[in-house]
């Protein structure tokens, strides 16, 4: 089945800066093609009624964006929205009929429309719960507008920071190898003295496997970013098991080479990509995902 698309009913002449806010964060995290604004959405030359037909038919999330001249008014003193024919109201009432979901959107201080200053198929807007958008906070608006899109579409919100695979792929198989190499330790302590050195060495194991998890045991320790998380845990494997190799004689020092060094340099690469990772999908010119 064909995913839901996000539909944007606006006036051009009352919220055309904030439309294509909306529309530039939205498809960071949709594709294109899911995300419909007339301006991006109909070709030239395209018949402009059955392209928004089409466009409202596969709708999941259609946006009001709604400024202080959305309901606007003729020359005569009638509101556009009372006009049959208008794009916006049947837009709107589309939507409303169909059952598809709703979400105003007040703009810059804009106000619901009264009740009965709409026509009949346009009320049942005004009993929808509305999201502002200013635009003293218009990246921080249009964030949280987005994670009401994307929840109300049914994808994941918040979104996977980049290089969130990465993180837990190596952390996991860290977790895994570093355990390994106690269990080694402790075993090899049963057929011999097991020293302070050994002994440090696997404390300093064990903090750097709460390190490399941000484990939630010291508000330091949980604050670390991913990236900050691998490089110092990167760090800590090579002193952990610096400190046992040189406590270790000639038997160990394979041991310890194979679950010392590669462990830590698969630790500083996996830092590294994450980095490369979070450039590349990074927004060109745009301001950072989180506002």
């Amino acid at each position: 089945m064909a995913k839901k698309k996000v539909f944007i009913s606006y006036r051009r002449d009352d919220a055309a800066g904030f439309s294509h806010a909306v529309y530039d964060r939205l498809v960071e995290f949709l594709p294109e093609k899911r995300v419909f604004m007339d301006v991006h959405g109909i070709d030239t030359g395209a018949d402009f009624t059955q392209r928004l037909n089409a466009a409202l038919a596969q709708c999941g999330v259609l946006l009001v964006l709604i400024g202080k001249r959305w309901a606007g008014s003729e020359a005569s003193g009638v509101s556009r929205l009372q006009e049959a024919s208008d794009w916006v109201r049947l837009e709107v009432a589309t939507a409303l009929r169909r059952g598809i979901a709703v979400i105003p959107v007040l703009l810059d201080g804009a106000s619901m429309p009264a009740q009965g200053t709409l026509s009949e198929d346009l009320q049942p807007l005004t009993r929808l719960n509305a999201v502002d958008v200013r635009a003293s906070r218009l990246n921080a608006d249009v964030w949280d507008l987005t994670g009401a899109v994307m929840k109300a579409l049914g994808e994941t919100w918040p979104p996977a920071e980049p290089g969130a695979a990465i993180y837990a792929t190596v952390s996991s198989l860290y977790a895994f190898l570093a355990g390994i190499g106690l269990l080694l330790m402790l075993i090899g302590s049963v057929f011999g003295t097991m020293d302070a050195a050994i002994l440090l060495g696997i404390a300093l194991i064990v903090v750097n496997a709460l390190v490399v998890l941000r484990a939630s045991v010291h508000p330091r320790i949980r604050d670390l970013t991913r990236q900050q998380a691998l490089r110092i845990g990167a760090v800590l494997h090579l002193v952990a098991f610096g400190v046992m190799f040189g406590a270790g004689d000639g038997d160990t020092a394979m041991v310890i080479i194979m679950f010392g060094v590669i462990p830590a340099a698969l630790l500083f690469l996996a830092a590294f990509a994450m980095q490369r990772r979070g450039n590349s999908s990074a927004p060109v010119a745009r301001a950072s995902l989180r506002p």
